[in-house]
C-alpha cells in the first residue's frame, strides 16, 4: 500500500509539472497561463466529483475533457463515492 500511495505521489507531481514544463518550452509569458490554471481547477473539481459521488454528469464530464490528461489519473486513482481524493477528506453534505 505504500509502494502504490509512493507512486501515486510521484505521478500526481509529475503530472502537475507537465504543464509548466510545454510552457517553459514555448517562451510564453505570464499573462498566458490562464490555460494552466484551468486544467488545475478542472482536475480539482473532478477529483471532488468523482469522490463525491456527484450525480452531475455533464460537469463531471466537462471537467474530464478540461483537465484531461490528470483527470486520467484521477479516474484510476480516486474511488468513486470513497469521500477521499489524494489524501484529503470530501464528506458529503448531508441535508
Amino acid at each position: 500500500m505504500r509502494q502504490r500511495c509512493a507512486l501515486v505521489s510521484v505521478v500526481a507531481l509529475w503530472m502537475s509539472l507537465w504543464p509548466t514544463l510545454a510552457e517553459a518550452q514555448d517562451r510564453t509569458v505570464v499573462r498566458d497561463n490562464g490555460a494552466s490554471a484551468l486544467w488545475i481547477f478542472a482536475n480539482l473539481a473532478y477529483a471532488g466529483m468523482r469522490a463525491q459521488n456527484s450525480a452531475s454528469a455533464g460537469w463531471r464530464i466537462v471537467a474530464f475533457i478540461f483537465g484531461f490528461p490528470g483527470t486520467l489519473l484521477t479516474f484510476l486513482v480516486v474511488r468513486e463515492g470513497g469521500e477521499r481524493a489524494y489524501g484529503i477528506e470530501m464528506p458529503k453534505r448531508r441535508s
